[in-house]
């Protein structure tokens, strides 16, 4: 069915105004206004893609009903020459844990929603029939997708790209698409945009899969609202903006190396998980083949594929050129991939990781689900506790990269063995019984973890631990000063201030996460609110942003509460409380603080000794509306 948007609310600087609201059981679109208040209070992306979850989608709502929502919320800077602002965020209740799932990925998605006209989308009911959603300026539309059905996401996206008349991949039109493991809802599907952009954690795909929605095709070339009075400022803006990137730690490293440049320094620290973490060396040899200038300069061969308003010299296309894989062409992987198809499944070959990597985003799934479910499961061969034949004869070995590719395309139709493994790694292990469960790695009753050795790197598995959103919920920041944030000093001693660090990193994670940017992209929180002022015509200080930060971590909390969520939650498995055998972190262990940890962290975010905000805290963040949380 088709609309023609009417939509007159006038617009507000970085706005539109205007959500776009599906209902695939009734196959009704219609647009809707966005009140300015909830954005001032919200911003954009995780911050109103929250609000929207919490305000519509009824208590304990099963993630596959009809009745759970889809919600894909762009930001103020979306689409604008803010580097990296291509991005979009996607958010439901995950299938995972019963909890609030949110992800982003980049490229160009949310650029061409915004400049079709719409801040967000909200996606509801289960069409009868499996189909697409096709957004224009003038017109959105449901189209049969049959002919798309178990596609992979490349080939799905290639087909919508031509049928609507884009020759190659001109960026006139972007396409976000499952693959045969949203359709068959695999709990850890993701959601693929751009040729290999994944919105990944939580399963979001599968969601997607279970309203048979196969893909958005988003076409848009209309401008991003801008304050008319700060037009010059904003040009202004975007080249300090693309300075400060571009000096950052994290920016040089990207630019020059990719995120593959940060695999040997992690290495070195204990922070790359090598065979399902039982071990935190890698041999020479090993390293020499996943270092980034032997796969960048000697493997491959590259083209250069940069997202939107991106000057970085980060994302490839390439070819590799020799080894047994000589002759594949795809998408460069991350550093996540090349520890998790690699050194976690005892994986050396770059041009198989490469392989392996395409193959999986074509089915459309989370690596970081596949990376530990898939290791959990070749230590568990190794250790007796099952067998080749309970996996259907596949010999899942370290280093088989053949058993792997069985097992994924497995796991992705939910054939035989693979209609359990669907289910990822905490259900898993459980349902195997044994030792698994001791093997398994994962947070927050059932999010495998970022592709990391986190057991000695303690700022990043506590804010995963504590995480509402199925990912990093704020940054390891205990080695590194921030005087923006109140701490001018690294803390020598992360279990002194792990919690104070991460209630005041968080909000400002989730503060990025509502303007929703690139990560890789990131400036100065000054610079950051400066810029958000300039587009909005706010006069919003760095108080008020850290609030609104807060505010959405407060949000999520409840909601989850309202979900079932206790403190018992926010834990890691354990394996992850295990220490190091060998390694610069060995014998180190965060199990004998944790829970001083936790107690901390909850008495500075202003919660109670169970981890439910106080009715102070919720009515200073203007949450009171959330006391009645049933």
């Amino acid at each position: 069915m088709k609309t023609s948007p009417t939509n007159t609310t006038i617009p507000l600087g970085g706005y539109h105004r205007r959500l776009l609201r599906v209902d695939l059981t009734q196959g009704m679109i219609r647009d809707e206004d966005i009140p300015a208040e909830i954005l001032r209070s919200y911003i954009g992306g995780t911050g109103l893609g929250t609000y929207l979850l919490y305000s519509e989608v009824s208590p304990r709502t099963v993630p596959f009903a009809s009745e759970n929502k889809l919600i894909f919320a762009t930001g103020p800077l979306t689409g604008t020459l803010v580097p990296g602002s291509g991005t979009y965020t996607v958010l439901s209740k995950s299938p995972l844990t019963g909890f609030a799932a949110a992800a982003q990925a980049n490229g160009f998605l949310g650029a061409r929603l915004k400049a079709a006209g719409y801040d967000a989308v909200v996606v509801e009911g289960c069409s009868p029939e499996l189909v697409y959603l096709h957004i224009r300026q003038d017109s959105v539309e449901l189209v049969p997708a049959d002919f798309l059905k178990t596609k992979g996401v490349f080939e799905s996206e290639r087909v919508l790209r031509a049928r609507h008349g884009e020759k190659g991949f001109e960026r006139r039109i972007s396409v976000a698409a499952i693959g045969p493991a949203g359709e068959h809802c695999v709990r850890y599907a993701g959601i693929c945009s751009d040729r290999g952009h994944m919105v990944a954690s939580g399963g979001l795909g599968a969601v997607m899969g279970s309203k048979n929605l196969k893909a958005l095709v988003v076409e848009g070339d209309g401008p991003v609202p801008l304050h008319p009075d700060r037009v010059d400022d904003f040009k202004a803006a975007v080249l300090t903006w693309r300075e400060e990137a571009r000096a950052t730690g994290l920016g040089k490293t990207v630019h020059e190396k990719g995120t593959l440049g940060l695999f040997k320094p992690y290495h070195d620290k204990g922070w790359v998980p090598v065979k399902n973490l039982t071990t935190n060396r890698l041999p020479d040899e090993a390293l020499r083949q996943l270092d980034w200038g032997y796969v960048r300069n000697e493997l491959y061969e590259k083209v250069p594929r940069a997202c939107q308003a991106c000057t970085f010299n980060h994302c490839h296309t390439v070819r590799v050129r020799k080894g047994r894989y000589k002759g594949f062409v795809g998408e460069e992987p991350e550093y996540e991939i090349f520890a998790g198809f690699g050194s976690n499944w005892g994986i050396h070959d770059p041009g198989g990781i490469t392989m392996l990597n395409n193959l999986n985003d074509d089915l459309g799934m989370d690596a970081k689900e596949v990376s530990f479910l898939v290791s959990m499961l070749m230590e568990g061969i190794e250790k007796g506790e099952i067998s080749a034949d309970e996996l259907d004869g596949i010999e899942l070995t370290w280093g088989n990269i053949d058993a792997v590719k069985k097992i994924l395309k497995k796991i992705s139709s939910r054939d035989g063995i693979g209609d359990l493994l669907a289910d990822g790694v905490m259900r898993v292990a459980r349902a195997l019984g044994g030792e698994m469960d001791n093997m398994a790695v994962y947070v927050k009753q059932g999010n495998a973890p970022h592709i990391h050795d986190s057991r000695t790197r303690w700022g990043t598995l506590f804010t995963q631990a504590i995480s509402n959103t199925g990912s990093q919920e704020g940054m390891d920041m205990t080695s590194r000063a921030n005087p923006e944030l109140g701490f001018s000093e690294p803390t020598s001693d992360p279990n002194e201030y792990l919690a104070y660090v991460q209630s005041k990193t968080g909000p400002k994670r989730q503060f990025e996460e509502c303007l929703v940017f690139c990560y890789f992209q990131a400036c100065s929180l000054k610079h950051m609110v400066r810029t958000l002022n300039v587009v909005t015509g706010w006069d919003f200080t760095i108080e008020d942003c850290l609030a609104v930060g807060e505010r959405v971590i407060n949000l999520l909390r409840m909601y989850n509460i309202r979900e079932g969520l206790t403190m018992k939650d926010d834990r890691y498995s354990h394996r992850l409380g295990e220490s190091p055998v060998d390694g610069s972190g060995e014998g180190k262990s965060m199990n004998p603080t944790f829970d001083q940890v936790r107690a901390a962290y909850y008495q500075t975010m202003g919660w109670d000794a169970k981890g439910v905000p106080t009715p102070e805290t919720l009515k200073r963040l203007d949450l009171a509306f959330t006391m009645d949380n049933g």
